[in-house]
């Protein structure tokens, strides 16, 4: 990461820009796309000798532990689809979760689990299973369609790391995301577009914020692409004046858990 001065002058830059959304839905968890939302970020590698259906079943029992002390969150699970990996450069995790909350639903679940007898009998064999790298970050959501999000669950979600360039105000890169949000307010395909702020835990992160655009399929994946192909590259090349980015990567995202279901 940058120094703090201008990390913090990206968060504003980013967190300014207005959020659209259909009538003022609320997402799942009561969460309000106008307000950044907790998300606790986990990078995840099955240990030797460990499956998935093991560890699928220790995920459900987190889910009932959560529900009987109220601290459920919105658990997302991405894998890896179309990645910037090949056999020099292989993904060096097998997923990564996301634990969509408020904040204090995010501390108090902590809390809990670290005190709690059954939180740290789970948390003893959550470590027997996977090694997860836990982080915090909040998300932004710049424009959204709230009723497909909250219905939808299994989609695409699309990455792009990027960093303010130099000689960008805060104030330019904010006039840009709302003048994008604008251009394109029915989306390109997609149903959702969100920037990604590291907070805790970050140090190490590709870049300072990242943007994640969701499809609600492939088939919307490749009607932005064809978008793209058709002349909607100008517009990315015109936003790459504004930031350095990496390039877009593909996941697989599947909700696993909405609060009160």
């Amino acid at each position: 990461m940058r120094k703090t001065g201008l990390f913090t002058a990206i968060i504003f830059s980013i967190s300014s820009s207005f959020a659209i959304a259909d009538d003022h839905q609320m997402f799942t968890g009561d969460l309000d796309p106008d307000a950044p939302i907790n998300l606790q970020t986990q990078i995840c590698t099955l240990k030797p000798g460990k499956t998935l259906a093991q560890y699928d079943r220790l995920i459900n029992k987190y889910f009932a532990w959560a529900k009987k002390y109220d601290v459920e969150t919105t658990f997302v699970r991405q894998t890896p689809f179309l990645t910037h990996a090949n056999p020099d450069n292989p993904n060096n995790f097998d997923f990564v979760e996301f634990l969509a909350s408020d904040y204090e639903t995010s501390g108090k679940a902590w809390d809990l689990w670290l005190s709690t007898p059954d939180g740290q009998k789970l948390n003893e064999e959550w470590l027997s299973l996977a090694s997860c790298d836990v982080k915090m970050a909040s998300l932004y959501t710049r424009w959204a369609k709230v009723e497909e999000l909250n219905s939808d669950d299994n989609r695409i979600a699309v990455w792009n790391w990027c960093s303010r360039k130099e000689g960008v105000s805060s104030e330019q890169l904010m006039a840009k995301h709302d003048a994008i949000v604008k251009e394109y307010s029915d989306g390109v395909g997609n149903i959702g577009w969100f920037t990604f702020i590291p907070n805790i835990g970050g140090a190490n992160a590709p870049a300072d914020f990242a943007h994640i655009m969701v499809y609600p399929d492939v088939e919307g994946l490749m009607k932005h692409q064809e978008w793209f192909a058709n002349g909607g590259w100008r517009a990315r090349q015109d936003y790459y004046t504004y930031a350095n980015c990496q390039g877009e990567s593909a996941n697989i995202e599947v909700i696993m858990n909405r609060p009160g279901s």
